[in-house]
This record gives structure tokens, sequence and C-alpha cells, in this order.
């Protein structure tokens, strides 16, 4: 079955990297959907997916790729999948649980929700825009191999 970790990932951080790869060890493969429309204001799409293809490079059955529209049609024309889903907080989950349904009842997905390992759990892509909005250090953040090209466009 495939695996589907959809998202706007501006950026794909460390959290997202860690969900991709649990993700792969469970269903043998997942695909990292970037979405170009984010209904908010976030950096191009192309940015989006070099960073999320460059912190997964390593991952075996990993793979990342842009859609545009509704993830519900996306996800119809994949066929046999499951959507995956981090979630780090309580705040997450009430949230994940109602878009769960949302996706379930527009095309019948079910979806997995890994937990957010503890090293993980106070990243978001939010802190991640900020420090390196700031210059700050981004180890442990963001993937090591995606660090550089995160400051580039994040940065100062």
């Amino acid at each position: 079955m495939k695996a589907i970790f959809a998202g706007t990932f501006d950026p794909f951080t460390a959290g997202h990297r860690d969900i991709a790869q649990r993700a792969a060890g469970v269903f043998g493969n997942v695909t990292v959907a970037v979405a170009s429309d984010t209904g908010k204001t976030a950096q191009p799409l192309d940015v989006r997916l070099k960073i999320a293809t460059e912190s997964i490079a390593d991952i075996s059955g990993a793979t990342a790729e842009a859609f545009s529209g509704l993830l519900s049609d996306y996800l119809s024309a994949k066929g046999d999948c499951v959507i995956v889903r981090g979630v780090r907080n309580a705040r997450d989950a009430d949230y994940e649980r109602d878009l769960v349904r949302v996706y379930k009842s527009l095309c019948g997905k079910d979806a997995v929700l890994f937990i957010t390992s503890a090293d993980f759990e106070h990243v978001s892509s939010t802190v991640v825009r900020q420090l390196a909005a700031l210059g700050g250090s981004l180890d442990g953040y963001v993937a090591s191999s995606a660090a550089s090209t995160v400051a580039l466009y994040y940065g100062k």
C-alpha cells in the first residue's frame, strides 16, 4: 500500500523527516506530497519541494513530489493508499482527527497518525522559519542535507 505524507512543508523540518522515515519503514515506501496551493503566504513550490527532496534523499523508499488542487483528488488518483500524518500534542490530535474525517468523507481514504518522537515535539515549521530569519542554528530542526537551502531561502 502506498503511504502519502502530504503538507505545505514550509519548510520541511526534522520532525517531518522523522515521520517520513518511520512511514517508509512501516509501509516500505512513502511519498512526501508537497502542496502547491497553501492558502497562505509560503515559499514558492519549487523551494519547498527542493528542501523536502534534500531532506529525504537518504531514506530508502521515500520520494517527494508536488501536487496541486485538493488533496482528496490527488489521493483518489493515487489509488490504494493511506494518508500519513504526524501528531505532536493534544492540539494536533484534535486538528488531525477532524482533518482525517474530512478526507475520509471526500475520498474514502484512511489515515495513520504517527506520534512525534520526543526529540521533535518542539519542532515546527514556524520555529524553523523564525530561527532561519534570525540567523539561528538549524541543527536538530532540519535535516543537515537541507540546512543550507533552508538558510538561503528563509534566512535574512
